[in-house]
């Protein structure tokens, strides 16, 4: 990734920071969702140069791009401009060239009660044994146990889908990585294999 944008949150008494982010990424998500391959895919990779500080997501979003002209093409200031108060658009920059860290920000999935409930009657049946011995395959192990508890510490942003009318919570992990690896995004901007520089 050769350069990037900033998009700076400011929250305030009346409006919180919370709150900014929903409305903000729900926006940039449209944009990259435009920006979106045949497969479903994307060249730009979104960064929270700020995660886990006081606000969980800190409060920038960082998109990158290998050029210039694919974040241009985002039109990122025309489509946030209903928020000009509440958010400053940096101009695009060069990435540094001495980037020693490479991370990945990946949408992290966990498994509701009904799903385990639905899973756990799945295996029943292929498995030819009762619903509750197999839940008790999907009950709270130690491992289930540290999953849920780290779900618990995981920050997410509140995205309202156009499709369904509901909210749903995209939790989001950082990941360091030993190299840089070139790839595409998800319409989240998101990877859980293709890294951006973090600086």
């Amino acid at each position: 990734m050769k350069y990037y944008i900033d998009i700076k949150l400011l929250g305030d008494t009346e409006i919180t920071l919370g709150f900014i982010w929903q409305k903000v990424y729900s926006e940039v998500h449209l944009a990259l969702v435009r920006q979106k391959d045949n497969d479903e895919m994307i060249g730009l990779g979104l960064s929270l140069p700020n995660y886990n500080q006081s606000f969980p997501l800190g409060d920038t979003i960082r998109l990158f791009a290998q050029t210039k002209e694919e974040l241009t093409a985002l039109k990122i200031e025309e489509r946030l401009k209903k928020f000009v108060d509440y958010l400053n658009i940096e101009s695009i920059k060069e990435v540094p060239n001495d980037i020693k860290t490479y991370v990945t920000f990946s949408r992290k999935r966990f498994k509701s009660n009904a799903e385990i409930r639905r899973l756990a009657k799945r295996y029943a049946k292929r498995n030819n044994i009762s619903e509750e011995e197999a839940l008790a395959e999907y009950t709270l192990t130690e491992e289930k146990y540290t999953k849920l508890k780290e779900k618990n510490k995981l920050p997410f942003i509140n995205i309202k889908s156009t499709s369904t009318n509901q909210f749903l919570k995209v939790f989001i992990e950082k990941k360091e990585m030993d190299k840089e690896e070139i790839g595409k995004f998800n319409t989240f901007g998101l990877s859980k294999t293709s890294t951006v520089p973090w600086f």
